[in-house]
């Protein structure tokens, strides 16, 4: 803490914060495609057909979740990319949207370590890309389409399926109560949805005009990484908002618990930028990173783990 309160008062100075090299590192058996945090253990899903589960004490693999393998456009029998997963804080249950048959996604419930299917590929003729849970009995699923479906898992059947707009769907974030919904697409306009209901309770625009890849939800604060090179804040309760521009895409965005604390994949060097979200001012640069960022998960306000399309998985300490 004492650390971060130095960094902070630096920047306020104008002084540019050093930079900061990962101080773990564990290996996935993919490319980690996203990660979440529980306690003292890390999920991260690969495109390799697996969900890896280790320990955060010994940074040592406990288990892996295996997906049966498909086939793909030509025919051939390929391992399955695990788009997206997502774990209630009081159930054991994971949910992940696979990759599935003639471009169309297969949705499990993990339970016991066995990995349940609920929604088939072919079947539900679905382009599936985000889910999440609402519940320990619901889901929510962000498709391709930009349509937002929730879906009972208990009776198996759709509760709403809602057309956000005529763009493609790119990313969703659900805030911390699971209450409402923020979606992202191509147009560069942001969707604040009822989870509940499934209705457009707010607009936000004008920062990002281009596709956002990715989008962060932490409490008032809205993070936005888009192709147009720009990252934007919006906070919920409030009409501030900006942009900050960047030399490169940004494929990946993160917010700290508090949402005062930003971070950005930066450049092609895949370094990641960190900076306080109210004052603009830049905190640390985290260098270490090979490939594309993929996520980027603040476990406190001052620690980060992130992945990238390959099997590092890296840590940090600001």
């Amino acid at each position: 803490m004492t650390r971060l309160v130095v960094i902070i008062l630096l920047s306020m100075l104008g002084l540019r914060a050093s930079a900061i090299e990962p101080i773990h590192k564990i290996k996935a058996d993919g490319a980690v495609t996203d990660i979440l945090k529980e306690g003292n253990i890390l999920y991260a899903a690969t495109d390799n057909a697996t969900i890896n589960v280790f320990s955060l004490k010994n940074r040592r693999l406990l288990y892996k979740i295996s997906f049966p393998k498909i086939k793909d456009f030509m025919g051939d029998i390929i391992s399955p990319k695990v788009y997206d997963i997502d774990k209630m804080a009081n159930s054991d249950d994971i949910v992940a949207v696979v990759q599935g048959n003639r471009g169309f996604a297969n949705v499990y419930i993990i339970s016991n370590k066995k990995p349940v299917l609920i929604i088939k590929d072919v079947d539900s003729k679905m382009m599936i890309k985000r889910v999440k849970f609402i519940d320990n009995n619901t889901i929510l699923l962000g498709l391709l389409s930009n349509e937002l479906i929730r879906f009972d898992v208990v009776n198996k059947k759709i509760v709403y399926r809602v057309q956000i707009s005529a763009y493609t769907f790119s990313d969703i974030a659900l805030n911390v109560q699971r209450t409402e919904v923020v979606s992202a697409d191509e147009s560069g306009i942001i969707h604040i949805i009822d989870v509940k209901t499934g209705k457009i309770i707010k607009e936000l625009s004008g920062k990002n005009v281009d596709n956002v890849y990715q989008i962060g939800y932490q409490g008032s604060t809205i993070i936005c990484g888009g192709q147009d090179r720009r990252l934007s804040i919006y906070h919920r309760n409030t009409s501030q908002s900006y942009y900050l521009k960047s030399s490169f895409l940004i494929y990946s965005v993160g917010l700290s618990p508090s949402g005062e604390i930003g971070a950005f994949s930066a450049n092609e060097e895949n370094e990641i930028k960190v900076f306080n979200t109210l004052s603009k001012q830049e905190l640390a640069i985290l260098k270490g990173s090979e490939t594309v960022i993929t996520r980027i998960l603040f476990t406190s306000e001052s620690e980060l783990i992130t992945s990238s399309d390959d099997p590092n998985i890296l840590f940090w300490k600001i």
